[in-house]
């Protein structure tokens, strides 16, 4: 773990600037009908995920017939509306002047509303905080990796999913979510190799309603993202176990085999289960790129939803994390190195630097390596000072196991030569022997 230390002080140096990064989520603004008249009609296209109140829509991407609205042209001047219109469309030509007016405001909006911000708690209030909602939070992960894992099963056997039952489970994770996002961030790093793209979905859906909740997202928004992300790679499922299961590197075919579980994705939602054309667009858009090179239709990134680049954000960073049948999982530092050196070019930049800073550099069970050569589990971290976290010390200087010992790096602990103890990287959960899946029930054995 030499070298990797090395490699990791150098990827803290790009990430730790998002520490202090203060950007903020979007928000919309009504216009009035009458800011959109006394001027040359100008018509422009844009995703349906982009749509806004006080926008004036003058054509759409398909018959006006074919959509349940009385005028074929219609200002949006409410939520119900904007839903109408995702619903059936994929994308809709609008006004340009009132494009430019919500579009004004929106960028005004930005600078103004706060980024959510979680309330500052001492160690023994984010312990007690987090042994109070493991109980729900057990419950609501435990019934959606039993769903998930019926859900792709019947993908499989190309049956009826049971999507009312997905919605039902999203909302308790929601529930759990708002309520303290920790507990599922604990439940979620229980992970078995065999059963990656069952747990990668839930994860994924749980990872995306804690970044929803961090861009203050309203719940019913929430909700949405959340079966996104639990939804977003069911097309795997219609792809051959042989070659997604493969230990070896793919052949060219194999890979374009793989490529194809989008395409399948988005078919099967959009032809099972009434399912909202936003999660199905998820499915099909989430290896889309910013830099229009994705797959599987190189998609312009001007059509990208926001749904769209949070699931690709979300997916990217647990692949890299997690164990594969054919690699290792990273690091959590090294992913967000790796998301940051793509943001603008592969992932949504202003996207990617909320969501490294909603992250942090030590993430919630998160192992680090301390300059002492010791190990801890991170269990809380300082807001004030995210760089100290609390945590719970399970090797000595040799990699040994001991009786766990928790310390808090803002009280300045010294090893028992004097020394005083900082972190000098994080490190994979395959780097060290140790059994998180115990440690986590512990944790909830102290319930």
């Amino acid at each position: 773990m030499g070298n990797g230390g090395s490699e990791t002080k150098s990827m803290f140096g790009s990430l730790l600037k998002f520490l202090g990064f203060q950007p903020k989520p979007e928000a919309r603004k009504t216009a009035s009908r009458s800011s959109v008249t006394s001027h040359k009609l100008e018509k422009k296209k844009i995703p349906v995920g982009k749509l806004a109140k006080g926008m004036t829509v003058i054509e759409l991407d398909r018959p006006w017939t074919d959509v349940p609205v009385m005028f074929q042209e219609v200002t949006i001047e409410s939520e119900d509306e904007i839903e109408l219109l995702q619903k059936y469309c994929q994308h809709v030509f609008i006004d340009h002047h009132s494009y430019k007016t919500i579009y004004a405001q929106q960028l005004l909006d930005k600078k103004r509303r706060p980024i959510y911000q979680k309330p500052n708690l001492t160690p023994r209030q984010a312990s007690v905080s987090l042994r109070e909602e493991m109980p729900r939070a057990q419950k609501a992960f435990d019934k959606s990796h039993r769903h998930i894992n019926t859900l792709m099963r019947d993908v499989q056997r190309d049956s009826k999913i049971d999507i009312e039952g997905s919605k039902e489970l999203v909302s308790s994770c929601v529930d759990s979510i708002l309520s303290d996002e920790t507990a599922m961030f604990w439940l979620s790093k229980i992970k078995s190799k065999d059963e990656y793209t069952a747990e990668h979905c839930v994860r994924v859906g749980i990872l995306s309603i804690a970044f929803g909740k961090y861009l203050q997202l309203p719940r019913k928004e929430l909700e949405l993202l959340g079966l996104c992300g639990m939804l977003h790679d069911v097309g795997k499922m219609k792809v051959p176990q042989h070659i997604l299961n493969k230990e070896g590197p793919l052949t060219e075919d194999e890979y374009k085999i793989v490529k194809e579980h989008t395409v399948l994705g988005y078919v099967f939602l959009r032809n099972h289960g009434g399912i909202d054309e936003r999660v199905c667009t998820a499915a099909y858009n989430h290896h889309e790129r910013m830099n229009g090179r994705g797959y599987p239709r190189k998609v312009a990134a001007e059509l990208l939803s926001t749904y769209d680049r949070i699931i690709a954000i979300v997916d990217s960073y647990d692949a890299m994390i997690s164990d594969r049948c054919y690699r290792k999982g990273m690091s959590p530092s090294r992913a967000l190195s790796q998301l940051y050196k793509g943001q603008g070019d592969l992932y949504d930049e202003r996207l990617i630097k909320l969501f490294i800073q909603m992250v942090g550099v030590y993430p919630v069970g998160s192992l680090v390596e301390l300059n002492n050569g010791q190990v801890g589990v991170v269990l809380s971290v300082n807001e004030n000072s995210k760089l100290e976290p609390v945590l719970e010390l399970v090797t000595d200087s040799n990699k040994q196991r001991i009786k766990p010992r928790s310390i808090d790096l803002t009280k300045h602990p010294k090893d028992e030569g004097g020394q005083p103890l900082r972190i000098v990287q994080t490190l994979a959960d395959n780097e060290v022997e140790f059994d998180l899946e115990s440690f986590i029930q512990g944790i909830k054995g102290a319930a």
